[in-house]
């Protein structure tokens, strides 16, 4: 495994990991949120809230790992 794969190895593995602990609180908030609170009853209504408040975060939170790595800062 070259220099190259290693870090694209590193940097995946940090990515999902990050995810995993971002939008597990995240999407157990947003669920707490509609159903809970705002009192939404339609499964495909919660549905596409939630994917779309979990990929603006996701988007995010590759742009700023992605950044980091140029840098050299991982």
């Amino acid at each position: 495994m070259n220099k190259t794969e290693k870090v694209a190895l590193r940097e995946s593995v940090i990515i999902v990991l990050m995810g995993a602990a971002i939008n597990f609180p995240l999407q157990t908030f947003l669920l707490w949120l509609t159903i809970d609170n705002w009192q939404w009853s339609n499964p495909l209504t919660i549905s596409i809230f939630i994917q779309l408040i979990i990929t603006v975060v996701a988007l995010l939170r590759v742009y700023v790992i992605r950044m980091r790595f140029q840098r050299g800062k991982f």
